[in-house]
């Protein structure tokens, strides 16, 4: 399966690859996602799509074979808490979701060797949709 187009702003990608840098682990995921970094298309956070997800939104996503979508807000590991709902951008649905807009599914490689199916449901917070670009 083809991946899909991801649009990501410059201030996420800035962060992200700095985050990236100070990890004393390499992970698979993380791999994965420097891979989806240098792919994805780089905007000013003022013209980022209001359907795409960025870092701090808010998202009803599916993951295959469940049909049953599930709120999910993506967060930088600083952020993480482990409260209902965070996923850490360096989880593989994190890292899977980055940058895609409503309606489009990604197949995301697991730690397990498994492939994730994700379709991301509805964008239902965007910090740059909100005018937020802290």
């Amino acid at each position: 399966m083809a991946k899909p187009n991801i649009i990501i702003s410059e201030q996420d990608l800035n962060r992200l690859e700095t985050m990236l840098e100070h990890q004393k682990i390499q992970t698979v995921t993380m791999q994965h996602l420097e891979d989806e970094l240098a792919r994805a298309e780089v905007v000013n956070a003022t013209v980022v799509p209001i359907n795409v997800v960025t870092m701090n939104a808010k998202v009803a996503i599916t993951i295959a074979p469940s049909i049953t979508p599930i709120e999910v807000t993506l967060v930088y590991p600083h952020d993480f808490n482990g409260d209902k709902g965070q996923v850490n951008i360096l989880a593989p649905v994190g890292a899977a979701i980055l940058g895609l807009a409503e309606g489009q599914d990604i197949e995301w490689p697991q730690p397990d060797g498994h492939i994730m199916k994700v379709r991301i449901e509805k964008v239902l917070y965007q910090p740059e949709r909100e005018g937020n670009f802290i």
